[in-house]
């Protein structure tokens, strides 16, 4: 397993493993004990969280099962989560929004250490591009959390260039990482400057929906057939016995550092992020599978 310096003192495992789906495919107990000692085993020592991740239920399962009772874990991993996303419940009426407010920052962090069974986590990313943000109250209360401990570091997720730039200005403590979508049928980051900026900071990029949330291998439209195919013929070439290490191949091979985010709750589908980190693509191969991506020749 490769690891990728995000910070002084933290490291990241190359792949990440995302806890997205955990409360819905019910890793819980046992389940979810297996899956982190897998993951452990393997090198994966980076999870990746959210408060909307079953209104905090995934994180819930997973500190129950792994940190409640075994503290001594916490110092060997590095937790992850987000904020500011808030999703219909009966108690707001159903609504769908983001809320980038101080106080809600707040009720989400305490509630994810809660149910995480732990002090602090290692990065708290704001969620989403909320228009609404008032960079200056954020910023001030990403600040004092850090100051009191919950949090060693912070980033953003989703954010274009010039937002995250925007957050950059008036946080004190630098932010560490873009959580982004980045696929082989999703190369919009290649061109819209996060992957410029990421270089330009010098920080990882993490990567959610490597396999585009499944469609990589279950194609609905003509594009995502003709993506499926000739991720094949690479496979093929390059000796992969799955698609998904091709997909992840592609994305390593990109300059700036990307630790793709794998949602599965099957660890072969880890292994397999982590098979993909020896197949090095040629440059032809790699603007192959681009072409067929955006569906037009490179000029």
């Amino acid at each position: 397993m490769d690891y990728v310096d995000v910070a002084e003192g933290l490291k990241f495992s190359k792949v990440i493993a995302g806890t997205m789906r955990a409360s819905k495919e019910g890793l819980s107990g046992k389940k979810m004990v297996d899956f982190v000692d897998q993951c452990l085993s393997a090198g994966v020592t980076t999870f990746d969280h959210a408060d909307i991740y079953g209104y905090f239920e995934s994180s819930r399962l997973f500190g129950e099962a792994v940190l409640k009772d075994n503290s001594s874990l916490r110092d060997k991993i590095q937790i992850v989560t987000k904020f500011n996303i808030v999703l219909p419940r009966e108690e707001n009426g159903y609504a769908h929004y983001y809320d980038s407010s101080v106080k809600h920052l707040n009720e989400s962090l305490n509630k994810s250490l809660e149910v995480l069974h732990t002090d602090y986590v290692d990065v708290l990313l704001i969620h989403r591009l909320d228009p609404l943000l008032n960079p200056k109250e954020v910023a001030e209360a990403l600040d004092s959390l850090i100051k009191q401990g919950k949090v060693r570091h912070i980033g953003i997720s989703n954010a274009s260039y010039t937002y995250f730039e925007m957050v950059s200005k008036y946080t004190t403590t630098p932010l560490v990482t873009n959580q982004v979508e980045v696929s082989p049928l999703y190369t919009d980051t290649f061109f819209n400057g996060v992957m410029d900026s990421a270089l330009i900071h010098d920080i990882p990029v993490m990567a959610w929906s490597p396999l585009a949330g499944g469609r990589l291998f279950h194609p609905q439209t003509g594009r995502e057939f003709r993506v499926r195919e000739i991720l094949e013929q690479m496979a093929q070439k390059y000796d992969a016995d799955s698609i998904d290490k091709i997909a992840y191949a592609f994305i390593n091979k990109l300059p700036a550092t990307v630790c793709p985010i794998v949602g599965s709750t099957k660890f072969e589908r880890i292994q397999s992020a982590i098979d993909a980190q020896s197949i090095e693509l040629t440059n032809k191969d790699w603007f192959k599978i681009l072409e067929v991506s955006r569906g037009r020749e490179v000029l």
